[in-house]
Formats: C-alpha cells, sequence, structure tokens
C-alpha cells in the first residue's frame, strides 16, 4: 500500500504581494503625511480664527491704539491675526505643505512678506501670538487620522490569498 501525498502552495503569490506592498508602502505614508499636513493646516487656520495660540490658550489683547485704528478702518477688534487676510491667505494648501525629504512634510508660508509678518507675530512681537504649531493634543489627533489613513490603504492589498 503506497501512500501518495502532495503540497500545493501559494507562496510565490504571497512573495509577489509582499513586493507590491513593499513598492507601494513608501508612496503611502508620503499621501498620508501630505494630508495630515493639510488637516495640521486647517487646525492651525481654525484656532487662529477663534483667537487661539496653538496651546488652545487666547491670545493676548491688541493694544489700545491698535484697536482705535481697527474701530475706525470699521474692522473687528477681536484677535484673530486677520487684518487684510493676506497673511493666513499666503496657508495656501497647494504651495504650503510641500514634501521635503523621505517621510517628511514642511508647512511653510508661500509669500515672503507675509512670512515676515507672521515671524513677527511668533516671535518678535510683545505679547506673542504663536499660532503657528501644534501641541500634543493636535498631534494625537493627526496621528490617529495617518494612522487609519493608512490601514484603509493596507487593507487594499489582501495579502493572504
Amino acid at each position: 500500500m503506497a501512500i501518495s501525498v502532495k503540497i500545493k502552495d501559494n507562496s510565490k503569490q504571497v512573495r509577489n504581494k509582499f513586493k507590491k506592498l513593499g513598492s507601494a508602502l513608501p508612496r503611502i505614508i508620503d499621501k498620508g503625511l501630505k494630508q495630515a499636513g493639510f488637516q495640521l493646516l486647517d487646525i492651525i487656520r481654525t484656532k487662529t480664527q477663534k483667537g487661539q495660540d496653538f496651546r488652545d490658550r487666547k491670545f493676548a489683547p491688541y493694544s489700545s491704539s491698535y484697536i482705535k485704528k481697527l474701530n475706525r478702518e470699521g474692522k473687528k477688534t477681536a484677535v484673530d491675526l486677520f487684518y487684510t487676510g493676506r497673511m493666513l491667505g499666503a496657508l495656501t494648501p497647494n504651495s504650503t505643505v510641500k514634501k521635503t525629504g523621505k517621510h517628511k512634510v514642511t508647512l511653510a508660508f508661500s509669500n515672503s512678506q507675509m512670512r515676515q509678518r507672521a515671524l513677527f507675530n511668533q516671535v518678535l512681537n510683545e505679547p506673542k501670538r504663536e499660532f503657528f504649531g501644534f501641541n500634543k493634543r493636535t498631534e494625537n489627533i493627526i496621528s490617529k487620522q495617518f494612522n487609519r489613513f493608512v490601514a484603509k490603504e493596507l487593507k487594499k492589498f489582501r495579502i493572504w490569498v
């Protein structure tokens, strides 16, 4: 009596799927990072419009002379760093969020004059109004969204045949 055993495996298919995954993973990460940059940009704009710095604290009030100037011009006196709209307008997604290295995205102002204005508000002015940054809570929100995006993209690969 003879017993014959035949084993058929799908190791070639699995290997090919892993190769595809390996080549697609850097693109998935870069796309997720770019989305994270867009999300951070949106959070910075939203907090600034609410009059909050990146630590979720209220901006320091404007000086009385500046408030008088705003009243004469008929502008809002709420501290939201919005005078003409050009500074925050220079934070456009297409020109602001750039891939600057392997798995690295940088946010920057697209206009040098507005970059100087932001530097003044962020660092040089007294009192400082630090709007361009993020705290641990924002980092966690963006990190969760990034992880969800990568997991969703990886599910598309269905490794097991």
